[in-house]
């Protein structure tokens, strides 16, 4: 350092509290060092005095940190609650420093000279949970995805194991080994040891649903596009609206699970091969649940897993076979070639293991080829589609783990299944519908009776004209010959699924058929509600699936057309909720209410109608469950001027009492002014004095 860079250091404003040893050496240099002036003259002393080191940093010292914390300390007492005025500074000075953080002053930390001191303030700072979350904060900035400052603050909070839990949602800590392995193991153990009833079957089929494959037709591209993100179980209203706090945490840390699955190319590998491990040491079905999750969210955000998803299937033996499916999901595409080597291998009398054609990618597309795409296929086609998609879906199979040799082959439903998803698909196919019209002279009433609910729901031919018992009208089958033919066939799973990824383009690429006759969605209806009948497994992706039609706008929909196109969506959820997926469709639409995703008129419409197929005595979770939408300002102000005044007065006596106007917490004032006047203030006082240099030394 020489003596001009010496001088600069002392001028700066502020330099006092810089770094001491900076400051120190800059003293020193000053002192030892003399100017070029010459050693007489007044112009020399004067020049001498100037460049006094304690009148240079007495001249620089404007005061303005401690000014500010001074400020800070006097409004404390400006209130009883001194902790919510320091929140709020540190809230300001959080947002000042992830505003203004400069990546490359914080690696003047690591020099040689300084990162001593460096180690021992950020011990004491990650003491501080505020500034741990600070931290976490600019790590996920993609400006400092590599910012070696940053880097080093991971390891020095994971030495910490109770801190482990907050290093899942951050993305920078998994690039160090040894954190990731902590945090795998910190989420790997609630997820595995959760009850079943919250790692099921239910779950992984609800994920899959929505799941996209680049082989869909542009149109149905185009529809899906938007919904790639928010379709999945932990991105749509489940997470929001579920009161099971061992549920909601649960899919809490399976989001992380899934984020830090797909955060690479290594940590998936490391994620599955683990419980690759656990299934064929333990057979653990929750981690086979997890692994499908896994590879299902991997495809979802477009990541080619596919070398890794055929080399787990205990399909060492069949190489064939293997190249065949992995070139299959490479390219997201039901390729010819690799279709028909898979075809006569699984029509041979030693086939590969099931394991190799159970990927969720292509189960969705063969469903999506059977049932959805709107393009013709040859018959030799839907043969081999449709075989293979019965037979992952109903054969069983035992495989020993240590020798991947197979003990046990059951195939004897393929046959039966084969036969069902071909009718099924054939309809699907070349389904037309008709303007939907009444039978002559016969009309169906609206079932009001809440006594025989139960038993016109149980009988299957009621079911079909009860598609929505809010209308007072039914349809007739006319309207779709192939009708009942397709109702059979819904009983089994692959059916269902299959028929399921129908009615989801259907109702996203028909709307302007809607829009002209509403009548024509009325045998789409009818599907749907023998769908939520005969097939619990497929009740949450049905209730999303309507839930996020419900909540969609309509644009260049007619007012009333939209009214009751709306009212015909919310006689399907009353369906499930008769079916006995109560809770969750309640719970839904109080959020699509709350949040002003649908309109008042149709949170009345749903509590009415609700309230017509339920009779006392009613369950205590039930009443807990929906009373706070019945009792809604808004909502029961309109039923009491209206027909159901009876009904709605009868729910809240039975629930207890009704709840008066809202209790609105007596705040003061004063400490709400004062608060906002300090967030101002410190905001302008922090933007000049740019106080992040103090914190990193930058």
């Amino acid at each position: 350092m020489n003596r001009d860079e010496a001088l600069k250091i002392l001028r700066r404003k502020d330099a006092i509290l810089e770094n001491p040893s900076v400051v120190a050496e800059a003293i020193e240099v000053v002192q030892n060092t003399e100017t070029d002036h010459g050693n007489s003259g007044a112009a020399s002393e004067t020049s001498k005095e100037s460049e006094n080191p304690a009148d240079i940093l007495v001249d620089s010292y404007k005061g303005a940190i401690e000014f500010l914390f001074e400020i800070g300390t006097w409004l404390t007492y400006t209130d009883d609650d001194a902790q919510s005025t320091r929140n709020i500074i540190e809230s300001v000075v959080m947002e000042t420093i992830l505003q203004n953080y400069d990546r490359n002053k914080a690696i003047k930390c690591l020099t040689e000279e300084n990162v001593d001191d460096t180690m021992e303030w950020l011990s004491h700072l990650i003491e501080s949970a505020r500034w741990r979350q600070t931290i976490y904060e600019l790590a996920q900035q993609p400006r400092n995805e590599d910012c070696p400052f940053l880097s080093l603050t991971m390891p020095c909070i994971a030495v910490k194991e109770e801190l482990i839990g907050e290093l899942i949602s951050v993305p920078l800590a998994w690039n160090t080994l040894e954190i990731f392995l902590k945090c795998v193991a910190y989420i790997l153990h609630p997820l595995l040891s959760a009850n079943t009833e919250l790692m099921d079957d239910d779950l992984f089929l609800h994920d899959v649903a929505f799941l996209k494959s680049a082989s869909m037709s542009s149109t149905q591209q185009q529809l899906l596009q938007q919904q790639q993100q928010q379709d999945t179980v932990f991105n749509h209203c489940l997470l929001d609206v579920e009161a099971d706090p061992d549920k909601k945490r649960i899919y809490q840390i399976l989001r992380h699970f899934l984020e830090m699955g797909c955060h690479s190319e290594q940590t998936y590998l490391i994620i599955q091969s683990m419980l690759q491990c656990l299934i064929r040491q333990r057979n653990d079905n929750a981690a086979r649940h997890l692994s499908w999750l896994l590879e299902s969210e991997a495809s979802r955000r477009g990541r080619d897993v596919s070398r890794y998803s055929v080399y787990f299937c205990f399909a060492r033996n069949y190489p064939t076979e293997v190249a065949a499916m992995r070139a299959i999901l490479s390219e997201q595409s039901l390729l010819p070639q690799p279709l028909d080597a898979l075809y006569l291998a699984y029509r041979g009398e030693a086939p590969p293991p099931v394991g190799l054609i159970r990927q969720p990618l292509f189960i969705v597309m063969l469903a999506d080829a059977l049932f959805a795409s709107p393009e013709r296929l040859l018959s030799e086609q839907q043969e081999c589609y449709a075989y293979l998609y019965a037979y992952a879906s109903v054969t069983a199979e035992k495989v020993d783990f240590e020798t991947e040799c197979r003990i046990r082959l059951d195939r004897s439903r393929i046959a039966e299944v084969n036969r069902e998803v071909l009718e099924a698909s054939r309809i699907c196919k070349h389904a037309k519908l008709r303007e939907a019209k009444d039978s002559p002279g016969k009309r169906y009433p609206a079932v009001r009776s809440r006594d025989n609910t139960e038993s016109l729901m149980t009988n299957k031919s009621s079911s079909l004209l009860q598609w929505n018992t809010m209308t007072g009208s039914a349809v007739s089958l006319r309207a779709f010959r192939d009708l009942p033919t397709l109702l059979q066939c819904l009983h089994h799973r692959a059916v269902s699924f299959g028929v399921f990824r129908f009615l989801w383009v259907i109702f996203r690429s028909k709307r302007v058929d809607f829009e002209l006759n509403l009548e024509t969605m009325k045998p789409y209806c009818i599907v749907v509600n023998e769908l939520a009948t005969l097939n619990p497994f497929i009740r949450p992706a049905l209730l999303s699936f309507v839930t996020e039609l419900l909540g969609s706008v309509m644009e260049g929909m007619e007012d009333l057309s939209q009214l009751e196109y709306k009212r015909m969506l919310v006689g399907l959820l009353v369906h499930l909720i008769t079916c006995g997926y109560v809770l969750p469709t309640i719970r839904t639409m109080h959020s699509l209410f709350e949040r002003n995703h649908v309109d008042v008129s149709i949170a009345r419409h749903f509590v009415t109608e609700l309230l017509n197929v339920a009779a006392p005595p009613y369950d205590p979770t039930f009443m807990n469950c929906l009373h706070p939408l019945v009792s809604h300002p808004h909502i029961i102000d309109g039923l009491h001027a209206g027909r159901n005044t009876d009904l709605v007065k009868e729910f809240l006596v039975t629930s207890g009492k009704a709840q008066g106007d809202a209790n609105f917490a007596v705040r003061k004032e004063f400490p709400r002014d004062i608060g906002s006047k300090i967030c101002i203030f410190w905001q302008e006082c922090l933007n000049l004095v740019m106080i992040y240099k103090v914190v990193w030394w930058g």
